[in-house]
């Protein structure tokens, strides 16, 4: 067989540059640390090298969730703790004002300091995370969870729960609804709560609504009334009137009652004030119930510690109050339970993580971890393969019968 100079040439550039190529594959392992570089050289080995690196980037993030979980968490549990010490100070203020060797005066000093508790309360209720979101509003990060209208606190958040992914199929709740914590909070007594329609054209504010006889309105719990102010133009007496209007069957209990701004307006044991004389149409809502927020009860707690002069009365008052401010700290107790108990989640699920992590890891450097000592011998055994096919190509080019014409 004959052999061209240009197939001697091709051969031998072909025979170099693969032997390049190789020293180069194996420089750049050796560089790397790693034998599978591309999926070319282990397809099998690859496909599971690919699932493995995704699933330890899927633990990086989980480990950052449980990072920012835990951070919300734990500033929660914080908030909490400063309530519970709020709520114990006014706790002993009230068991002080039971004493029957203080006056009312004595009594309305105590109240100045338990209204400064209630700022304090207030502040901690409206607390703000790092980035300035409001802790316990659920997803209305933006809006404090409680905000005053008249004399009356309301819960303007909403029951929405953050969760994030912490493990594979495992979701943990980041954060507490201020509405469960300290709004829902039962009562010894039948209550209520007076709101504004948002229908109102005028600004006028509603007071607290307090019940004056809760014998009276005891027997009717738990209906809702709406007051509707009239049209004066066309209804007799001339002059600010109300209507009452009962929501269970939209049935009128008086028409056209007279009203004057200094006499509170009372619905079956039940007192309302108002802040001024509404427009025509404006319209309030009592609605009753047997829970009330945290804020509305130290409020009333402090508002009525004072009023009393019968003994018996100012008593049973107390006695209220004091079970009153225990359903708070039982509801702050669960709050802070639920806490802990996703605490204690969290921190075995990190452990399982890390742990997955290490065994993932060490399968990971199996499948792509190389052997130092077999790579350094295969890269000078492959040197030495490149040296002989540069020197032999050398040779063999000089092969030509234009030398021995010299």
């Amino acid at each position: 067989m004959r052999l061209s100079s240009s197939q001697i040439y091709t051969t031998a550039l072909r025979g170099i540059t693969n032997a390049s190529a190789e020293v180069a594959r194996t420089q750049e392992q050796i560089a790397s640390g790693k034998r599978v570089l591309t999926p070319s050289d282990d397809p099998v080995a690859s496909t599971r090298i690919m699932a493995l690196e995704s699933e330890l980037t899927m633990s990086k993030q989980y480990q950052r969730n449980m990072d920012n979980v835990e951070g919300r968490l734990q500033r929660a549990e914080t908030q909490i703790d400063n309530v519970e010490g709020v709520i114990d100070r006014v706790r002993e203020l009230v068991i002080r004002a039971g004493s029957g060797a203080l006056t009312n005066q004595d009594r309305q000093q105590i109240t100045v300091e338990i209204n400064q508790r209630l700022e304090e309360l207030v502040d901690l209720t409206n607390a703000q995370d790092e980035t300035g979101s409001y802790i316990f509003s659920g997803f209305k990060t933006n809006t404090p969870a409680f905000s005053a209208i008249g004399d009356n606190f309301s819960f303007q958040g909403d029951e929405g729960v953050r969760y994030e992914s912490i493990a594979n199929g495992l979701n943990m709740a980041s954060s507490e609804s201020g509405k469960a914590l300290f709004a829902d909070i039962a009562t010894v007594n039948n209550n209520v709560s007076v709101a504004a329609s948002v229908t109102n054209s005028s600004d006028v504010q509603v007071g607290r609504g307090l019940v004056v006889d809760q014998a009276a309105f005891d027997a009717v719990f738990p209906e809702d009334y709406a007051i509707i102010f009239n049209d004066t133009t066309s209804v007799v007496p001339v002059g600010p009137n109300y209507s009452i209007k009962r929501l269970s069957d939209g049935q009128l209990i008086g028409a056209n009652l007279p009203y004057d701004l200094a006499t509170p307006i009372v619905i079956n044991g039940v007192e309302v004030t108002l802040s001024d004389i509404p427009n025509p149409t404006d319209s309030f809502v009592i609605e009753s119930t047997n829970k009330e927020n945290m804020l509305n009860t130290v409020q009333r707690i402090s508002a009525s510690m004072a009023s009393f002069s019968d003994p018996v009365e100012r008593s049973a008052f107390i006695g209220d109050a004091l079970d009153n401010l225990s359903n708070i700290q039982e509801s702050l107790l669960s709050g802070r339970g639920r806490i802990g108990a996703r605490l204690n989640t969290l921190e075995s699920a990190r452990t399982s993580q890390q742990s997955l992590d290490l065994i993932s890891t060490g399968v990971l450097d199996e499948l792509q971890g190389l052997d130092d000592a077999e790579a350094i011998s295969r890269l000078s055994f492959q040197s030495f393969i490149l040296e002989a096919a540069q020197q032999s190509f050398v040779k063999v080019a000089n092969l030509s019968l234009f030398n021995f014409l010299r």
